[in-house]
């Protein structure tokens, strides 16, 4: 579920009000509820979500600012929980965005990732957005590229290692050369998000074991 508008549920302190104020033709105006781009808007709403649905939370659904994922293991079930949740949506004065709702689905995509019975799979409009990346040219696009590959790294195994010829480029007082190693090392991160591990859930009737491991590449 998405929440329409979301930062408009937040009431303004009164004694904030007139500091985001703007101007326009007609004269200035004052915001009552809070506006987006304040740099404490994100927590502000997050704190919000997060009281409205307290006591729901990892049991009935999650919540990431304004989006709420409801889960259950099977349909009457869900039907209790969701509505739980738009009660407490109700409550708090919350719309929902209906156009971006998916409603008893088995699978979801949320936060760039798909959400399956069996498991997690990156989600793969996100993953075609690494895909058309041009090869970078120089710092910035380096860093744009280890951005969106990093966010996928847990369905890559050894990325650190791969990405070691890359992430050399960012160290300070490094001549931009990109050389074999680093085409290896883009060409490869890339092969390894076609086809993906799933990530499955864990079985927590089974022993679990632990594993370390020093990789030379990591500070």
């Amino acid at each position: 579920m998405d929440i329409a508008s979301g930062y408009w549920n937040v009431p303004m302190d009164p004694d904030s009000v007139e500091k985001p104020a703007f101007t326009c033709k007609y004269g200035l105006f004052e915001w009552l509820v809070m506006p987006f781009g304040l740099c404490n808007a994100v927590p502000a709403f997050e704190r919000l979500m997060e009281n409205v649905l307290v006591d729901l939370k990892w049991r009935t659904c999650l919540v990431y600012l304004d989006d709420c994922v409801v889960f259950s293991s099977d349909f009457p079930t869900h039907l209790v929980r969701l509505r739980q949740v738009l009660e407490r949506f109700r409550n708090a004065g919350f719309k929902l965005k209906m156009k971006k709702c998916r409603w008893g689905r088995d699978q979801v995509a949320f936060l760039g990732h798909i959400v399956t019975p069996t498991g997690i799979l990156p989600n793969p409009e996100k993953v075609k957005a690494v895909m058309n990346v041009a090869r970078p040219h120089d710092l910035h696009t380096v860093r744009a590229f280890l951005g969106l590959t990093s966010y996928f790294r847990r369905y890559i195994p050894g990325y650190a290692a791969i990405s070691a010829p890359i992430e050399h480029l960012k160290v300070k007082g490094t001549e931009f050369v990109w050389n074999a190693d680093c085409e290896a090392s883009f060409l490869q991160l890339k092969r390894r998000l076609v086809e993906p591990p799933i990530l499955v859930y864990p079985d927590f009737s089974q022993r679990f074991n632990e594993t370390k491991r020093v990789n030379a590449f990591i500070v």
